[in-house]
């Protein structure tokens, strides 16, 4: 059967778009949002309470003792969300630890400090009471060594580490943001936006490369055939005319990434506003290297540095929106499956019959054919093999005899 590009690719695209990988894994295991969320905001309020203790003004001391106290209320809060604990808003943070201990196999540790932390906050805060400098840095060390020991029994994670990052699905674009996440932590503003950049392309961009026709041959379904960029880009002309630079193997039509921007739940501006923000990247056909189009304006060390944080930020959210929607949807994983013939031009047909329409041969001077399944013939003549490939403008798929396959 001949079938026209645009209402091929119209069918397929979306299965190609939604498709998870093998090595990723299912959130239904992991932390929820609002537990990571909590957990950063505990990390923030810690490293801002390192910040007051190391300054030597005393009146700092107020500071540090009330963000500390802030840390562990947001971190009981997580664990309480985690193991699903009965707190609210009146719940006084003494009762914390009790609800807390119901859920779990082993009490939580540390308490008697902990409530001690909290008693010389209320001192602080409502009688003006100085804490000692000396307690202060005890009790630091004790809510460190409280969070990562309650990290590693409860949630199985480090507390160092843990952000939202931890929430999506194992494969390329988690990979591009933990790499996006280093390079911050480094000062490497430039990689960090090229990472982020390298994530959407993963996820989105990547899905409208016209690379697979530059040479006008006959394009295999599952080795380039497939993709979303419109049909008026998917030959060789278009290509020697509009393709000056490897990121020009990107064409796409915006409407129609807004629209599966929506699909998934992330918000079609944000995506494009990081995409002005971030330089071009281009992954070769055969995935093996990146090109990334260096944008002296975008890659400006001031400009990143006023941009980064939006950069990184709304770019986690855009793909954790995305992994969040398709962790619901189970389908099978693609493969490539490659017949041997046993000569070329073989004879294709519209159904599993020989008396059915000829549709197409097998493209000559070619023994090999990508298929997806094998069944016996209509008329009880034998099996037949569904093949596919990508021919003038056209998607080409039918049936070949069995007897044609080595």
């Amino acid at each position: 059967m001949v079938e026209s590009a645009d209402r091929a690719l119209e069918r397929g695209s979306e299965a190609a778009f939604h498709w998870p990988r093998k090595d990723r894994k299912e959130l239904g295991d992991k932390m929820k949002i609002e537990v990571v969320r909590r957990m950063n905001l505990a990390r923030h309020h810690l490293e801002l309470a390192n910040v007051s203790l190391r300054s030597a003004n005393d009146l700092h001391l107020f500071s540090a003792v009330n963000l500390l106290q802030d840390a562990v209320e947001a971190f009981l809060l997580a664990i309480a969300d985690h193991v699903d604990a009965p707190l609210d808003k009146n719940t006084p943070f003494d009762k914390y630890f009790v609800l807390i201990d119901q859920k779990l196999a082993s009490p939580l540790p540390f308490k008697i400090r902990l409530m001690q932390l909290n008693q010389l906050r209320v001192n602080s805060k409502h009688h003006g009471l100085q804490p000692a400098r000396d307690e202060c840095n005890r009790l630091t060390l004790t809510v460190q060594e409280f969070f990562d020991s309650v990290c590693g029994t409860v949630l199985g994670a480090s507390f160092s580490t843990i952000s939202a990052i931890d929430l999506l699905l194992d494969g390329e674009a988690k990979d591009a943001l933990i790499a996006a996440r280093d390079a911050r932590a480094q000062g490497d503003l430039r990689e960090c936006a090229i990472q982020c950049r390298q994530a959407l392309y993963v996820e989105i961009e990547g899905h409208y490369s016209v690379e697979a026709f530059k040479s006008g041959q006959m394009v295999g379904l599952l080795s380039g055939g497939w993709t979303d960029a419109p049909q008026y880009a998917r030959n060789k002309a278009y290509i020697d005319k509009y393709v000056n630079d490897p990121t020009d193997y990107t064409v796409y039509i915006r409407s129609e990434i807004d629209q599966k921007l929506l699909k998934y739940g992330a918000d079609p501006t944000t995506f494009w506003n990081v995409h002005a923000l971030t330089p071009e990247v281009y992954r070769t056909k055969d995935e093996s290297r990146w090109i990334v189009k260096n944008d002296f304006a975008k890659l400006d060390a001031a400009v990143l540095a006023d941009n980064i944080e939006y950069i990184f930020s709304s770019t986690l959210d855009i793909i954790l929106s995305i992994h969040r929607t398709r962790q619901q949807i189970k389908q099978l994983q693609p493969g490539k499956f490659v017949v041997e013939l046993t000569q070329d031009c073989v004879p294709i047909y519209e159904k599993a019959d020989v008396n059915s329409k000829h549709v197409f041969d097998t493209p000559r001077g070619e023994t090999h054919v990508e298929a997806d399944f094998q069944v016996e013939g209509l008329n009880g003549d034998g099996d037949y093999i569904h093949v596919s490939f990508f021919g003038d403008k056209q998607i080409v798929y039918g049936y070949i005899e069995a007897r044609f396959a080595v």
